[in-house]
This record gives C-alpha cells, sequence and structure tokens, in this order.
C-alpha cells in the first residue's frame, strides 16, 4: 500500500511544506499515549507555539505501528531504496535496540524522534549524567515525579515501547569523548538486560539524529552485502558497522547544510550493528576483545581501541583477527570505527541546534561538546561554523567562503537533490 504524506512545517517561524512517498506494509493503527500526562505538560510549553503544535501532535495523531505480517514484493521495493541493502527473504523483522545520550535536549528533538519511530523499536535507552562532558556538575532533569520523566515515558514512542533512564555518576575528570563512550556503554549493558540476542540490531545515536520510519523498517528485514548481519557461527565480525549518514537542519528547517562536497552529507550518523558483533552479546570465546586506552574504576576497559586493532581500517597487529574471528563492538566503537557501509537519502535527519531559547544554545556550547571558552559572551555567529552558518540563515546574508554553508532555499530544493525523508508525521502547520 502505497500511502503519500504532505507535511507543513514550521520551527521559529519558518514555515515549509514537503511531499514524500513511503511504502508501509500491513499497518495497523494503535495508541497508547497517557494523554493526561501530556495535556498536563501543554501548559508548559505554551511559550514555544511550535513545540505546543509538535507535543499536541504527539498527543493526537494515530500512528501507524508495523505488525509482524510481511509481504515479500513490498520488502524488496523498499530494500532497493536503500542500496546496498537487499531483501534476501527474510519474513521475521529483526527487533531494534535504540540507545542515546541525554541532558538538555530540546523536546523538539525528542518529539520527532517518537513521531518518527513511533512502535518500531524494542525498547529506547537514554542515559543522563549528573556531569557535563567537561565534567562540571548538572542537576538531573529526568528525575521521578518530574513532568519530563513523565512525558518521556507516557507512551511517545509507542505503547508497547518501554523508555528506560539510567544514571552515569563518574565525578573523575576525563576526556569528554571518553565521558561519552562510557556512558554509551551503558546502554550496551541495558541491551544485555533486556534480552538482546544475536539477531537483533543495536542502534546508537544522537537523540537529535533521527532516523527515518521507511529505513527502521528496511533495516528490520532487509540484509547487508556479504552477510555482514549473519548471526551465524561464521560471523567474522570484521565489518558489521552500518552507518546511516543523514543532512542537517541547523537550528531550524529552512537552513539546510550543504555538507562535504555539496552532497548534504555531515558529521551526524546514526550507527547500526548486528547483535552477534556486541560487547555482552556476541560470542565472546570466539572474539578475544580489543585492548582500549583506559580502565574504568571497575578495571574495565573503555574508549577506543588500541592502534592496529581495527581503528581506521588499520588491524596490523590482528591482520587475520583470532583464526579469522575479530574483536566484539563496544559503544565507542559505534561512532569511531570506519566502515565502507554507509546509506545515504531518505534515512532521516539531524536537527542540529534545535534550541528555543538562545541561552540553552550558549549553555551547550560552555559545557558540552563544540566547547566554546566564552560562549556565554561571544556573539552567537562567532562561537563556530555551524552557528555561523544558522545566524546568516535566518538573516538571510550570504555565507559564500565560509567554512559550512548553506544550500539557499534549502528545502525548496532538498528533494531534488536527496529522496527526502519524513520530517515528522503530522498534517498541520509545525
Amino acid at each position: 500500500m502505497l500511502i503519500l504524506y504532505t507535511i507543513a512545517g514550521s520551527l521559529a517561524t519558518c514555515y515549509i511544506k514537503i511531499s514524500f512517498s513511503i511504502y508501509i506494509a500491513q499497518d495497523h493503527i494503535s495508541t497508547g499515549i497517557d494523554t493526561q500526562t501530556l495535556s498536563r505538560y501543554q501548559s508548559i510549553l505554551q511559550k514555544d507555539s511550535s513545540l505546543s503544535i509538535l507535543m499536541a501532535e504527539v498527543q493526537n495523531v494515530k500512528r501507524p505501528i508495523p505488525d509482524e505480517k510481511t509481504i515479500p514484493f513490498i520488502e524488496e521495493i523498499r530494500c532497493e531504496k536503500f542500496g546496498p541493502l537487499a531483501y534476501g527473504g527474510r519474513t521475521r523483522r529483526r527487533r531494534i535496540f535504540a540507545g542515546s545520550l541525554l541532558a538538555d535536549d530540546s523536546w523538539h528533538s525528542l518529539g520527532s524522534s517518537a513521531l518518527e519511530s513511533y512502535g518500531i523499536y524494542h525498547s529506547i535507552t537514554f542515559v543522563e549524567s549528573n556531569r557535563t562532558q567537561s565534567s562540571e556538575p548538572r542537576s538531573l532533569r529526568f528525575v521521578p515525579g518530574s513532568d519530563d520523566l513523565r512525558v518521556i515515558q507516557s507512551g511517545i514512542f509507542g505503547p508497547n515501547v518501554p523508555v528506560y533512564i539510567e544514571n552515569f555518576d563518574d565525578p573523575e575528570k576525563r576526556p569528554s569523548m571518553l565521558r561519552e563512550h562510557m556512558m554509551r556503554e551503558v546502554i550496551l549493558k541495558k541491551w544485555k538486560e533486556l534480552g538482546m540476542t544475536r539477531d537483533d540490531i543495536g542502534l546508537i545515536m544522537d537523540i537529535d539524529e533521527i532516523v527515518s520510519r521507511d529505513f527502521l523498517r528496511a533495516a528490520q528485514i532487509c540484509e547487508i552485502p556479504d552477510e555482514r548481519w549473519s548471526t551465524a557461527v561464521t560471523q567474522t565480525c570484521r565489518s558489521p558497522l552500518l552507518k546511516i549518514f543523514v543532512p542537517t537542519f541547523e537550528g531550524s528547517p529552512k537552513c539546510v547544510h550543504k555538507g562535504l562536497g555539496g552532497n548534504l552529507k555531515r558529521f551526524a550518523h546514526p550507527d547500526m550493528v548486528i547483535g552477534a558483533c556486541i560487547e555482552g552479546i556476541g560470542d565472546s570465546s570466539r572474539h578475544l576483545p580489543a585492548p582500549r586506552g583506559y580502565l574504568d574504576k571497575n578495571g574495565r576497559p573503555q574508549g577506543a581501541r588500541q592502534k592496529g586493532y581495527g581503528e581506521a581500517f588499520d588491524y596490523h597487529r590482528i591482520p587475520n583477527g583470532r583464526d579469522g574471528y575479530f574483536p566484539l563492538y563496544n559503544a565507542a566503537d559505534f561512532r569511531r570505527m570506519k566502515t565502507d557501509l554507509s546509506v545515504f537519502g531518505a534515512t532521516g535527519y539531524h536537527m542540529h541546534n534545535f534550541f528555543v531559547l538562545a541561552n540553552k544554545l550558549r549553555f551547550k556550547h560552555a559545557y558540552y561538546g563544540h566547547k566554546h571558552e566564552h560562549a556565554f559572551t561571544a556573539p552567537l555567529g562567532a562561537m563556530n561554523a555551524d552557528i555561523n552558518l544558522l545566524v546568516k540563515c535566518v538573516h538571510n546574508i550570504s555565507d559564500e567562503g565560509n567554512k559550512k554553508q548553506r544550500i539557499v532555499n534549502g528545502l525548496e530544493v532538498f528533494s531534488r537533490i536527496v529522496p527526502p525523508a519524513g520530517f515528522v508525521f503530522v498534517n498541520r502547520i509545525y
């Protein structure tokens, strides 16, 4: 069944209209949202009308939930859309275990992610720390009794999709990326606790890196080349990683990054690995662990692999693995390891810096990634190339010659460059 969704959207007075097509097979309609919680939350959102509209859609719009039935010719069409994926006759959908870090992320990103993936994930695990990337103390946001926790666990990701908030407490001052990797290790631990198997998919993303619904469905049923998602004992785990490149909207859907070479690609990439190749899930007796750069307080290896064990395609210390078997992937490997296998086009979108208030944006750049020493005093456009792009986009100033540039009239030409993905399933102005 071919369904055409027409979407109108706006953020911060930027109005857009997109049309796109997506195949949905044998879906049924269901809700299961705690509407009382969301209704109570609406009063908090009144100062941001676009966010209020989005969360109203989270509450009111019925969304399709995939069931267990498959129609081979539709699945084949879906897989062909995302080359190099291909349909191999699979009849049972893989489960997707999702995970992300969580801090002061905007509800624009959270709500959009919930709408796009509604009912698909087996579960989604968030990890929140009481410290920023720079180790500065911060108050936990998603705590028992808070409106934020009630809303995120109210069923917005689907009536049968549990949402877990895991806390991370490490007072040691560490390199910011190491702290991120250690936090993501909590996700893998939770997946094991939840019963992940070799046949399941692990998806690690930032919550503003939103994978399209159509691609998630494809990942559940399609195969990738060279049996890299095989669950047989012959799985070597040398290259089980699938990177999902997505175009970036900078602060507004109207500001679209050109990316490298003007092809829309940017660093944002949700990452998928088959369970058979994930630490704690795969066979550790065959796949010896890779030496890593750090040990946590419990003596467990953390962070990136040591040189020669696979980083940047460098396997000179283990050219043939151990009898042909290579190390399993930890959480850092999801984000750091390189692969020759990636997908781009209708795969999703990156809602980068979608903050309602400038002080939220400044706080992020003071204490998290892309840190700026004068984040609270510097002109916004001077903080980094991304924010400079946003400022010039909002004021319609040319960014010719800048390090990062936008596509002029980005969304108007977006669908002619890359087949568009769903920009949240709503049918009214957002």
